[in-house]
């Protein structure tokens, strides 16, 4: 748990795994230069990266940051996602936040499904089933413009039919503590989420650095809508050796500090 003034932050966790690299736009080559890859980041050419939710719980309000996602194929599968429904249930009691208590999914951009919705013999419906799914007005009207194929297209449109949907604007305070700032670098809806108080600040950073190996790779052409402003965008990120950075697919513990050249775990 990590607190940043009146903001506490809480992160949900369900597995570690080592992937790929072509999954987030690298190759083993670019992986292995990184100096300080191994062994918290990357393990011989392949990525480190984690299934999680982080909860920013503030004034009362249980906020879901861009929960699970990225990994549909597994997490909507049908002949397993009960029992993957059941674990993440159970995992969020453990942490004293139950699923019933989240009343906000906020979605950095809509890409995967994650936990967003889960689908049963009736259909798609929120996984948190007292909160409503909440994204940028960009994100919404490229959906509507060009709405997804398959089941993220059914998914996201299901919730909007019932009246789930929120949106916000740059800059929008979403919570006590909690700002958004629209990005647009990784896809056109993407933004970023910054909290804390007067000493201590983080920033949710979505999928600008899929993997904290992103933060030394230089523009990622693969990933992004603009690659070099979202280059820059981290570099001032990264600037602050005090400010936490956090990424939804990050592996433990999830968060980080830079410090000159290389991140230091913020445990």
């Amino acid at each position: 748990m990590l607190e940043l003034g009146g903001v506490l932050l809480t992160r949900v966790f369900y597995v570690d795994a080592v992937i790929e690299p072509a999954a987030v736009g690298l190759t083993p080559d670019e992986v292995r230069a990184v100096p300080w890859g191994s062994p918290a980041w990357a393990d011989d050419g392949q990525v480190r990266a984690a299934s999680c939710v982080w909860v920013i719980r503030t004034s009362g309000r249980h906020i879901a940051v861009d929960p699970s996602g990225n990994i549909d194929e597994i997490l909507h599968d049908p002949s397993s996602t009960a029992a993957h429904q059941t674990a993440y249930a159970a995992a969020f009691a453990a942490a004293g936040i139950p699923i019933e208590s989240v009343d906000t999914v906020l979605l950095s951009h809509i890409e995967s499904i994650g936990l967003s919705a889960v689908c049963d013999d009736v259909g798609w419906r929120p996984f948190f089933p007292n909160a409503r799914l909440l994204i940028s007005d960009r994100a919404l009207q490229s959906f509507e413009q060009a709405p997804p194929d398959g089941q993220l297209g059914t998914a996201i449109q299901t919730l909007i039919d019932a009246g789930l949907v929120d949106t916000f604007s740059d800059g929008d305070e979403l919570a006590p503590g909690v700002t958004a700032e629209w990005t647009g670098m990784h896809n056109i809806g993407h933004c970023a989420f910054h909290m804390g108080g007067a000493e201590t600040t983080a920033t949710f950073v979505g999928h600008l650095a899929v993997t904290p190996l992103h933060l030394a790779t230089g523009p990622c052409r693969s990933q992004h809508f603009e690659p070099d402003e979202a280059w820059r965008w981290l570099k001032t990120i990264t600037s602050n050796p005090s400010h936490v950075i956090i990424g939804p697919l990050w592996p433990s513990p999830g968060a980080i500090r830079w410090h000159d050249d290389h991140p230091v775990a913020v445990e």
